[in-house]
């Protein structure tokens, strides 16, 4: 049998999918607004999943995966449903908080989206921007115990453990290997996610020091604490140093600990530009520079001595976004007033003992202190009032132990199938790409040669239900941006493609982005910059200046138009000109289609501004709006581990690099 989702008028929310032998867990809870019932699917130890019909006005939450509506039993064969939004039914959809999407398994045919910039992909609603945890069942901790009971040597640990590692440098955005000790957010968030529903696991300890990476990224490993202490368990925090997104972080967790003499600089946020231009005319070098946008400022740190108003703006506009949920975040996890924030901030406090006694922190105890205590809460053996010699001793001799710890490193060896969180024969994708974008490179990368081959190679993969693009790239070479966004488009004719956004996806980084149905991104990810930035140095004064001479014979009346020993004639700056513009509107209208937009619109939100997450979703430029859900929320897409092991996500390595 094979089940047929199909969904009733005023019922516009789901994902109607044939059934697999593990349906695509897309995301853990989904809310049908309309008169429908919602077909939510349940762990089962069988070949075939258990199904649970309820009506679609309540809310469903569970780890696997929430299908669409009224569930009729159809004859054995296969499902036949299409993407069939409408302009007009997603503006509807977006005003009452739904979104209607169906997807086929089994299509056969290119079925696109009349309404690509409108249709959603996953179609959900979620409560805020929360990961809502479901605790499990009687069953389902069954099940958990006996898998774990029977798992190999080493993924085996003592139970009450605490979850032990360390956030601090860079954290890639790739998945290790498994010789690479790095950090990873998808070993953080994916531990977090196991360790919630691992009854192995007691808590949580989290050494925090300065981070080198984005908020987007800080966001996406709070939003993983968060999911974790839904589940009732412990997160501490411990800091040696840090800033304002250290605590930030760290006070997603549940206690914040640090040594007395800790070094914590909350200050306050500053943010910049260098300029380069007085440099440029004392050493002879002349920039001739063409940028289209107002607000693309890639080029002013050679062009300008100062910050164009336009910049002072945009990064204006950014820093003040992060500064709000900065003050929000903390003034909640702490039990402040946003204005109590701000004091204790302008008061630039440096002494510890005051951010103990005003409650900033838990409290002030070295690291042995801290294990201690933890060893107490993993034992279950705390000092009492009139305990004999004999307790005392058997608690003494207790904490004398090693601390029960697993390392990130062991524990991301753990299966998540042991939780629910993996299995069957469907599987959703997930391509890494992050850095500058490079037409060739011998290095790490995000070329057209190392990118599109794979998604060719995802387009004829069976086994492959959905592919999620993650994005990390501040932009770089337009035609190998174009390249790729022109496979991503076919890739996403044959089966949906959903475009997340890590720290940043700026310029080309946002034109491969754009290709997908649907864009994610957190709500301090850095985007945007629809613009175009160009030119070449004029060095014939620095020639001059150093006794260097350099004669071109050319044929053509463009031949020198990229010489660096002249400068732009009058035809060929209006050339070069013409022909910065004509990139410009092509990515223009591009990403107006794909956000269905008119050009009019795209071009008063483009003009290279770049934008916070949250501000760009106002404009339209990452998915919620896409995707129809309530301008309030955001659309966190979080997937699970894939269907089954096979291959990992896909990546592209290379190193993080300036905006262009």
């Amino acid at each position: 049998m094979s089940m047929k989702a199909n969904c009733r008028p005023g019922a516009p929310a789901g994902v109607a999918i044939s059934t697999y032998r593990e349906a695509i867990p897309l995301l853990p809870a989904t809310r049908c607004q309309g008169s429908g019932w919602l077909l939510t699917r349940q762990r089962s130890v069988g070949t075939l999943p258990r199904y649970i019909r309820t009506p679609c006005s309540h809310r469903v939450l569970h780890r696997g995966a929430a299908l669409r509506c009224h569930a009729e039993q159809q004859p054995d064969g296969p499902s036949s449903s299409t993407v069939t939004v409408s302009q007009q039914e997603a503006a509807a959809a977006n005003s009452s908080g739904a979104t209607d999407l169906q997807l086929d398994d089994t299509a056969t045919g290119p079925a696109v989206s009349p309404a690509r910039g409108v249709a959603a992909f996953p179609a959900v609603v979620l409560e805020g921007e929360e990961l809502p945890f479901n605790a499990p069942t009687e069953k389902d901790r069954f099940w958990t115990n006996l898998k774990l009971a029977f798992a190999l040597p080493w993924r085996r640990f003592k139970k009450d453990s605490v979850l032990t590692f360390t956030l601090e440098g860079e954290v890639s955005d790739q998945s290790r290997t498994f010789f690479d000790s790095g950090l990873s957010i998808p070993a953080v968030c994916g531990a977090l996610q196991k360790a919630a529903l691992d009854p192995r696991i007691q808590g949580v300890a989290i050494e925090i020091g300065p981070l080198g990476i984005g908020w987007g990224k800080v966001q996406e490993i709070k939003r993983h604490i968060d999911y974790f202490r839904s589940s009732g368990k412990y997160v501490v925090a411990w800091m040696k140093q840090g800033a304002e997104k250290e605590y930030y972080l760290a006070t997603a967790c549940s206690e914040i600990y640090a040594p007395p003499t800790a070094y914590l600089s909350l200050r306050g946020f500053v943010t910049g530009g260098a300029f380069l231009r007085g440099v440029l005319d004392k050493v002879g070098v002349e920039p001739q520079v063409k940028r289209i946008g107002a607000y693309k400022s890639a080029g002013d740190q050679l062009l300008r001595r100062d910050m164009a108003p336009e910049q002072r703006e945009q990064l204006s506009a950014i820093q003040g976004d992060v500064v709000e949920e900065f003050l929000r975040q903390v003034a909640a996890a702490r039990g402040k007033t946003r204005e109590e924030v701000v004091a204790f901030i302008e008061e630039g406090v440096y002494d510890m003992e005051k951010f103990k006694s005003g409650g900033w922190v838990t409290d002030l105890w070295y690291e042995d202190q801290l294990l201690e205590e933890l060893k107490m809460r993993t034992t279950g053996l705390t000092p009492k009032q009139g305990e004999t010699e004999k307790e005392k001793e058997k608690r003494e001799k207790a904490l004398a132990a090693p601390l029960r710890r697993v390392g990130l490193r062991k524990y991301s060896s753990v299966s998540p199938s042991a939780f629910g969180l993996a299995g069957g024969k469907k599987r959703i994708v997930v391509l890494r790409t992050a850095g500058a974008i490079v037409g060739k490179s011998t290095g790490a990368a995000i070329t057209p040669d190392g990118v599109i081959p794979r998604l060719r190679a995802l387009a004829k993969d069976k086994s492959v239900a959905a592919v999620v693009l993650r994005v990390d790239s501040p932009g770089g070479d337009a035609l190998s941006a174009d390249l790729m966004w022109r496979e991503i488009r076919q890739l996403d004719a044959v089966k949906p493609v959903i475009a997340s956004m890590a720290d940043v996806a700026a310029s080309g980084g946002y034109y491969m982005a754009m290709a997908a149905r649907a864009i994610v991104a957190e709500p301090l990810t850095i985007t945007g910059s629809i613009g175009v930035v160009t030119g070449k140095f004029n060095l014939a004064e620095l020639y001059s200046k150093i006794g260097y001479h350099k004669e071109l014979i050319g044929w053509g009346r463009f031949a020198k138009l990229l010489a660096d020993n002249q400068g732009f004639s009058e035809e060929e700056e209006e050339l070069f000109d013409a022909s910065a513009r004509h990139a410009y509107a092509s990515f223009r209208n591009k990403a107006a289609t794909s956000r269905g937009m008119e050009v009019e619109d795209m071009q008063r939100v483009a003009q290279g501004r770049v934008w916070s997450g949250g501000a760009a979703r106002k404009v339209r430029l990452p998915a919620s709006m896409c995707a129809a859900l309530p301008s309030q929320h955001h659309l966190h897409l979080h997937i699970h581990k894939a269907m089954r092991r096979s291959p990992r996500s896909q990546t592209t390595r290379l190193p993080r690099s300036g905006l262009t």
